[in-house]
């Protein structure tokens, strides 16, 4: 018998929300063109996932940091799940975000039933590793070793940007299968932005880890408080906040749950009429690109990848590492005297080039 429609797997074993989103707009579009689609997810996701896609995924594993990842890949029930997954529906395609332990042994079972393993690199390469502390500084040098083991199995790799194609070339140069440059796609979340809503907020997305420069949005808090600046500031982390320097301004609050919905983080960045991206290092960021989902600009280093993605004074304002906090506040002010240009901008090139329905452009060529 022979099969007609091809059948694909997609998704993220290891936890991070925002995979959800792209996971699910890949799948959407590729069943558009008439794929049959199982979503790959670690339990983790299940709160986050409409009913639609829970009866349409097969949960593995509950990875949420580096131990549970770990005892993921030595469970023998992943394993045995993952290879139920795969006896069951005997995939032709296997599209992975985000690393995983278990991502090596999904390889082996690829190369086993005849699939293509289709894996999207969102980090190929830090050269600046000191910027993300010193803790994370020596598990970068793990976590690439041990990516390039999985690209060694890998047929499709896709990057997100110019930068994440020149570093993936920097690293992997002896990689053997396709590399593809294809922008982060997004289930449009923000179909229906209420208009008119106000926009009260100047936002920093957490948590505020050395690599996101939050001392420099300390210091625009700060200045903006002596200046008696009428700015409101809001920080949102997933992860707790103990650090006292958080809590004793009285122009930013802070929010935090362990568990932020679409729903909650997509009213925050429609309600704010900046969010403030002061990175020290960036390849490409999702920060950015959902903020541009709910018309909101961004005030950004120009850093990295991020200048591919903020266009100054037209979707939001770039700044040298080097500038004054002065100069930070500064954009601030033009953002807000020339809100809605930009916020319409916004808006528009998020449409145009990374709402999902964008993936229509490129799925012929990855599935291949």
């Amino acid at each position: 018998m022979i099969r007609i429609t091809s059948i694909i797997l997609t998704g993220s074993l290891q936890y991070s929300p925002v995979y959800k989103t792209h996971s699910c707009a890949f799948g959407k579009e590729c069943e558009k063109k008439g794929y049959s689609v199982k979503y790959l997810f670690s339990k983790a996701y299940e709160w986050m996932l409409p009913e639609e896609i829970k009866e349409k995924s097969i949960f593995i594993g509950n990875s949420t940091n580096k131990i549970s990842m770990l005892k993921a890949y030595l469970s023998p029930e992943c394993r045995n799940k993952l290879k139920e997954a795969f006896n069951k529906n005997h995939p032709d395609y296997v599209y992975l975000h985000n690393y995983n332990f278990l991502n090596h042994h999904i390889a082996h079972l690829c190369k086993q039933y005849g699939a293509k393993l289709i894996y999207h690199v969102h980090e190929p390469y830090v050269r600046n590793k000191k910027a993300h502390g010193n803790t994370s500084h020596y598990t970068l040098y793990l976590f690439e070793y041990m990516q390039s083991l999985l690209l060694a199995k890998t047929d499709v790799a896709i990057v997100s940007s110019d930068i994440a194609s020149q570093l993936f070339d920097e690293r992997f140069p002896s990689f053997k299968g396709r590399k593809i440059k294809v922008p982060l796609m997004y289930e449009d979340l923000a179909e229906t932005i209420i208009e008119g809503k106000k926009r009260q907020h100047i936002t920093f997305v957490g948590p505020p880890v050395p690599a996101k420069g939050p001392q420099t949005f300390l210091a625009i808090v700060e200045s903006a408080a002596r200046k008696k600046l009428d700015f409101s500031f809001i920080l949102i982390s997933r992860k707790k906040i103990t650090d006292p320097q958080y809590f004793n301004k009285s122009n930013l609050k802070i929010f935090h749950k362990n568990r932020i919905s679409d729903e909650e983080f997509g009213g925050i960045i429609q309600e704010s009429y900046i969010v403030l991206t002061p990175y020290k290092r960036e390849t490409q960021s999702s920060v950015v690109l959902v903020s541009y989902m709910y018309g909101t600009p961004v005030v950004s280093s120009k850093i990295g990848g991020l200048p591919e993605f903020v266009s100054h004074k037209k979707t939001g304002y770039l700044l040298d590492n080097d500038a004054s906090i002065d100069e930070w506040i500064e954009g601030i002010n033009y953002i807000k005297e020339n809100f809605l240009y930009i916020s319409t901008n916004c808006r528009k090139y998020f449409i145009d080039n990374f709402s999902g329905k964008n993936w229509q452009k490129y799925i012929n060529d990855i599935l291949v």
